[in-house]
């Protein structure tokens, strides 16, 4: 196992804590508002074999914890950009909705992941 990515950054009221492993042919992809990070929930992204298509995700919430809307959009956007199975690790303590930090945590990950040139982007 290959830690690729090991940042954080702070979006409104909370700091993301984000860490990337390189699997054998998947990613280990991990999001926490706490630095010792936690499972939270699980969500898997697998890229369509078929291009062009739309990858599919499994959403597999642990302990009552949500963020659904958070979960399903990283998971298909990575895994079919890196193109692997992505299984995303998502623990995010903050009242602020799903809505308001999408765009500003998808930001910064598209940042982290272009600077280690992992996404085929277009």
């Amino acid at each position: 196992m290959e830690l690729f990515i090991d940042a954080s950054r702070e979006i409104y009221d909370a700091v993301y804590y984000v860490k990337l492993f390189k699997l054998h042919e998947s990613f280990l992809l991990l999001i926490s508002t706490q630095k010792e990070m936690g499972i939270g929930s699980v969500y898997l992204g697998i890229p369509s074999t078929i291009e062009g298509i739309k990858p599919s995700t499994g959403n597999y919430g642990l302990f009552g914890i949500g963020r659904e809307l958070l979960g399903k959009v990283i998971s298909e956007r990575f895994s079919l950009a890196l193109k692997a199975p992505v299984l995303l690790l998502l623990f995010i303590k903050t009242p602020k909705k799903d809505e308001e930090i999408l765009k500003p945590l998808m930001e910064f990950l598209n940042e982290l992941f272009k600077d280690k040139k992992l996404l085929k982007l277009q």
